[in-house]
């Protein structure tokens, strides 16, 4: 008996709706983001996607679903959510995807964890993704002050774009 209880505690149960009460959430969800309330959408989701618990698999079967909605600032924390998990388990490629995807909404989408910048912008130039390198890096100083390496942005761009004056970006 306490064998099971021990792994009742160890394996946690997500919690699933039923394909009504689902459509249902989702509908609520939907009107939250379709009024702007991006907060009140996020915060639902939240409530229902534990984000420690829920397969990153499961993450990103909800960002497609979201996606079909339209751009939304829903949509670019659910990306941000996915970037940090997918970053977590080492999934270099596919954080790329998802920075990709969130920049097609908001080119100047700003990563959940500042100091990995610098490292997806050099992923990006290697894998020949030279736009994705350059909306991380762009206008650095303005974006994310000192919570970034100024230098290796520069450098960044410069390989990026090398007749580029990246004097220029600065105030």
């Amino acid at each position: 008996m306490l064998f099971g209880k021990k792994k009742e505690i160890e394996e946690p149960q997500v919690p699933r709706m039923s394909g009504r009460d689902y459509d249902r959430f989702m509908g609520r969800v939907y009107k939250m983001v379709g009024c702007h309330r991006d907060s009140d959408a996020i915060y639902m989701l939240m409530d229902e996607y534990d984000y420690l618990q829920t397969p990153t698999k499961e993450l990103e079967a909800l960002f497609e679903h979201v996606e079909q909605w339209g751009r939304s600032r829903t949509l670019l924390c659910l990306g941000r959510l996915i970037i940090y998990r997918l970053d977590r388990e080492k999934h270099h490629g596919r954080v790329l995807i998802y920075i990709e995807r969130c920049q097609n909404i908001s080119p100047r989408f700003a990563l959940p964890e500042l100091s990995r910048v610098t490292f997806y912008a050099r992923q990006a130039i290697d894998g020949g993704k030279l736009e994705v390198a350059k909306n991380l890096v762009v206008e650095h100083e303005t974006r994310y002050g000192e919570l970034v390496g100024s230098g290796e942005c520069d450098r960044l761009l410069q390989l990026i774009e090398p007749d580029i004056d990246v004097t220029s970006f600065r105030i």
